[in-house]
């Protein structure tokens, strides 16, 4: 059934400029105001994330590799580059889905070159931008600076996957994530985690929080730059303070958990931080249980620095985390939504990755429910199958890209599914921050 599935999907999906003229009919007004439901260029709902599914099934059908190319032809082809990048919008995006596309030495080296240049360039502006700030110690880092989606913690990872070439702007890059993690005095005169930011969490709400607040999300907090120093550190790319900064990531992220220890807010307000640097754990509401905020991604990366550190009391609470999610009323049927982003499809992700490490073998005994209920979620009916939620579950909308349409279901599922099937050097997961 579900090579089946992944098979019907990628039928639907195997034309570019039919698959795009299709979504771009479907916009509207509404969708626009939040997020387009297509740009050729983005990882997330684009040719280039769309191209990751057809090189993920390459690696074992090499027949998709022809598609995968098509879409990747399609992304650069007389398109316009946003007016913002990062890892899932321009050139970076294309660059790392092609090089999730490579199957042999050579391939699209021309293309990677280019890319991979591009990549470096705006990782090295980002620095600079934010550079006299962080040498003052002045309190203020941007999420967009530092974050997963399109910010240095992103492009790092792609960096990392580009070798030796960029090793001089991948230890840059890890140096200035080192230094956000150096105490700052936010506004009124208190001293804080380098990583407080006055920025709203949301488009819709631009006056943000009072006070300011330390963002938990692995998608546009604290925990991608975690993430990302963690796979750094265990791939041999390490600078000076690294280690210690993971510490004080991780040591930060297991000291502001629920009151019973089981789940992350979205966010610590400055007022709960405070409380919480005075050894009063907040009582902060859990947040999404999803890739982008919550327990699954912030355990992952808790995860990922307990490898790298080689510090099993992070692993097994991380893993435990994860179990306490599984175990919840309703378990894979609770989700409302079957993406990568905040979906089940990120949810089975994360604990088909986890169960694999050392540690998380008690985790594995869930999959084949997450795996049979995203399998489920899937309605024929639907344009792409998948039919995705918006945030809240205020309307259905039908989206066919990686981040919250149905590549990234179809990916979850062929990996929760079969697991050792062959991959490049590059895993699709690797854009998640998860590997």
């Amino acid at each position: 059934m579900t090579e089946n599935l992944v098979a019907r999907l990628a039928e639907r999906l195997a034309d570019p400029a039919a698959l795009a003229a299709r979504v771009m009919a479907a916009e509207t007004p509404e969708l626009a105001e939040t997020r387009s439901l297509w740009h050729a260029q983005s990882l997330a709902d684009g040719h280039a994330g769309v191209a990751m599914l057809f090189a993920s099934l390459a690696h074992d059908e090499p027949g998709y590799a022809k598609l995968a190319h098509a879409h990747l032809s399609a992304a650069v082809t007389g398109v316009r580059r946003p007016a913002r990048e990062g890892l899932y919008a321009g050139l970076p995006a294309v660059a790392f889905a092609a090089r999730t596309a490579v199957t042999r030495p050579g391939e699209y080296a021309a293309l990677l070159t280019k890319l991979d240049a591009q990549a470096a360039l705006l990782a090295r502006r980002l620095v600079e931008e934010d550079a006299p700030r962080v040498a003052a110690g002045t309190a203020g880092a941007r999420m967009t600076g530092y974050d997963v989606v399109g910010g240095l913690s992103g492009l790092g990872r792609l960096l990392l996957a580009a070798g030796p070439e960029h090793r001089a702007t991948t230890e840059l890059l890890l140096a200035h994530l080192v230094a956000l993690t150096r105490p700052v005095t936010e506004p009124g005169g208190r001293q804080v985690p380098g990583w407080w930011t006055s920025d709203p969490i949301l488009f819709n709400e631009p006056d943000g929080i009072p006070g300011g607040h330390f963002n938990t999300g692995l998608a546009h907090g604290i925990p991608g730059p975690l993430a990302l120093l963690s796979l750094a550190h265990r791939a041999g790319v390490r600078v000076p303070g690294q280690e210690q900064a993971i510490r004080t990531i991780a040591e930060w992220l297991l000291a502001r958990r629920s009151p019973d220890g089981t789940g992350w807010p979205n966010v610590v307000p400055l007022e709960a931080e405070l409380a919480a640097a005075s050894g009063t754990r907040p009582d902060l509401a859990d947040a999404r249980t999803g890739w982008c905020y919550g327990t699954p991604g912030v355990a992952r990366a808790l995860q990922l620095a307990a490898l790298a550190l080689k510090e099993p009391d992070w692993n097994r609470q991380a893993v435990a985390a994860v179990a306490a999610v599984c175990d919840r009323p309703g378990g894979a049927h609770a989700f409302g939504d079957p993406t990568l982003c905040h979906g089940l499809a990120g949810f089975t992700t994360i604990v088909t990755l986890m169960a694999r490490e050392p540690g998380g073998a008690e985790l594995a005994v869930h999959i084949p429910e997450l795996a049979g209920s995203l399998a489920g979620s899937a309605d024929p009916e639907s344009p792409f199958l998948w039919p995705s939620a918006e945030p809240g579950g205020r309307a259905v909308v039908h989206r066919p890209g990686f981040l919250d349409g149905a590549a990234g279901a179809a990916l979850a599922l062929h990996f929760a599914t079969d697991s050792d099937a062959p991959h490049g050097d590059l895993p699709w997961q690797a854009a998640l921050l998860l590997c």
